[in-house]
Parts: C-alpha cells; sequence; structure tokens
C-alpha cells in the first residue's frame, strides 16, 4: 500500500522535464514544467520560471527575484522564501514561509501550522488565509484554559470513553459477522510475523497521511488523497476490530467460554476499550501505545492482502 501511494506521488512529478534553455521573447532562459521536490534545497533563478505548479515535501525553495511561477506553490514541512512572481496560489503547511520586498502573488497565501512574514511591499492580491486554534489572539489565555478544563472534566471524559467502548463493540460485532474469514486471515497474519506487521502498520500510519497532504494540495489528484485518508480511515477501524478479536480469543481460553467468534469480539472489544481509555489518561505515552497496538492490526491487513490470503 506504501509503495502505492509513492507511486501516485511519481506520477504527479511525471511532467518533471529536461527545461528549455533557449531565451524567448518574454527573456525567460529556462523554463521548467511542474515539479515535486523534496529534500535538499531548490533555488528558481532570476529568468527562469516554472510552467505548472510547484509542490514539495520537507525541502526548502527560493524563488528569487525576476524568476516566474505559473502555477500554484504547494509546499509541506518546508522553508519558502519567494521573492519573484507568483500567477497561483501559495499553499504552506507546518513550515515557515518569508515574502520579500520584490514578490507579486496573484493569488491568496493558504498556511496550515505555517508561519509567514510579509514585507510590506510585497504585493499579494488574494487573501492570507490561516488555520488557527479556535481560540483567537484577542481572547484572555487563562480563558481559553478554563475552556479547555471543561472539556476535561470527569463526566465527559467518562462519556467519551463510553461512546467509544461501544463504538469499538458494534463495529467488532459487524466486521467479525460479515467478514469473519478475512478477519481471521488477518490474525493468522499477526502470529505468523508480528514483528513485521508491526512495522510495516507503524510506516503505512505515518506515511499515508504524509502522502495525502501532498496529494490533496496538488490539484490534479486532490480527489487520491481524500481517498488514501479514507482508506486509511477503514483499516485503522479494521485492525481495531481484528485486534478485539484476539484478546477475545485469549481471554475466553483463559477463561474456558465456549463462544460464538461474534460473541468473543465483542467481548474482546470491551476489555480492549477500557485498556485503550486508561492509556489515554497518560499524555504522551498512551498515544504512543494506542498507535503502536492500532499498527499491528494494520500491518496484518498488509501482509494478509487485506484478508484474502489465507495461512
Amino acid at each position: 500500500m506504501v509503495l502505492l501511494a509513492l507511486s501516485f506521488l511519481l506520477v504527479s512529478a511525471a511532467c518533471v522535464g529536461t527545461p528549455s534553455q533557449a531565451a524567448d521573447e518574454t527573456g525567460f532562459i529556462n523554463t521548467y514544467p511542474s515539479q515535486l521536490l523534496t529534500g535538499d534545497i531548490y533555488v528558481l533563478k532570476n529568468h527562469e520560471r516554472i510552467s505548472g505548479n510547484l509542490s514539495g515535501v520537507g525541502t526548502t525553495l527560493i524563488i528569487e527575484e525576476g524568476a516566474l511561477v505559473m502555477g500554484d506553490i504547494s509546499l509541506v514541512g518546508g522553508s519558502l522564501e519567494v521573492n519573484g512572481r507568483v500567477t497561483g496560489n501559495v499553499n504552506v503547511v507546518a513550515g515557515t514561509t518569508e515574502i520579500g520586498d520584490t514578490a507579486i502573488i496573484t493569488g491568496s497565501i493558504n498556511q496550515i501550522f505555517n508561519q509567514t512574514k510579509v514585507s510590506p511591499n510585497a504585493v499579494v492580491s488574494g487573501q492570507i488565509n490561516t488555520y488557527v486554534l479556535p481560540v483567537s489572539g484577542e481572547q484572555d489565555v487563562s480563558q481559553g484554559i478554563t475552556n479547555l478544563m471543561e472539556w476535561l472534566k470527569p463526566g465527559f471524559w467518562l462519556l467519551l470513553q463510553f461512546l467509544r467502548v461501544v463504538s469499538m463493540m458494534i463495529m467488532a460485532l459487524i466486521a467479525t459477522s460479515l467478514f469473519k474469514q478475512p478477519t481471521f486471515n488477518i490474525i493468522a497474519a499477526i502470529r505468523r510475523s508480528l514483528a513485521v506487521a508491526w512495522g510495516a502498520g507503524l510506516l503505512t500510519m505515518f506515511s499515508i497521511p504524509l502522502v495525502s497532504i501532498v496529494l490533496i494540495v496538488t490539484i490534479c489528484l486532490s480527489p487520491l488523497g481524500f481517498i488514501l485518508l479514507l482508506a486509511l480511515m477503514v483499516c485503522v477501524v479494521w485492525s481495531w476490530t481484528v485486534l478485539s478479536n484476539m484478546v477475545g480469543i485469549q481471554m475466553t481460553k483463559w477463561l474456558h467460554l465456549d463462544w460464538s467468534p461474534e460473541g468473543t469480539a465483542v467481548f474482546g472489544a470491551l476489555l480492549l476499550g477500557i485498556v485503550i481509555s486508561a492509556l489515554t489518561l497518560i499524555p504522551m505515552a498512551g498515544f504512543i501505545i494506542n498507535t503502536a497496538l492500532c499498527s499491528i492490526g494494520l500491518g496484518g491487513a498488509l501482509l494478509s492482502r487485506f484478508g484474502t490470503a489465507s495461512a
């Protein structure tokens, strides 16, 4: 699944080619097609232009004065410096952006968890749209903490955990009833190669969201990013169902109970849900442990080709 997702990244960069180095009537010497950049430092120099979109992950991108991007710039987890001209939007996620004195941006600047510095001499025709936490800058910090404590009251927390456990039990019942054999195929794959399943699941858990963000900000492939995220969510739910079955099978074996697969799955979901709720009380360790557990089921699904490969 990871290789498939990465292949789509290569497809999005398929238009990358050799630049034309003959000067045209506009004075541009090098003209490049759309580019997908990863890591390192990339500089679009004076008298160079991109005839398309620029997308990057974890890279430092510098658009010098006199350079032109005839499309959008989309950067995730990187650093962007613009002193030239951009005819489209600038989309930045989790990074830093500096718009210099000579920058001309026809579109808008859209940022999420990003720090942007715009020179007063820069020209930005569109808007600067910033995603922020639902607390305004004018709001008192102490008031924000008070609102947070309202959400963390024991009664509300218990209600959330109750709904979580009930949801897990319902999902375990449905998945085991409708996809009994695929679920047990995944369990068999985990038992054969626990370490491999955990590693594959962990890699997928962190790589797919990153790949999806890149695809979403790339206009021509944006639907694919949402599809990947949706597929990951389905796999995560199924992985908890698989783990619920494993816990239920082991516990009923220890207690010498002879229950149906559906009843065993629901029982396991109940026990696993209680454990997960307890782990959420540990601020960071709880998230790490829950992610590691979920990765086991996700990796088992990958190893068994989503339950289609029998033991």
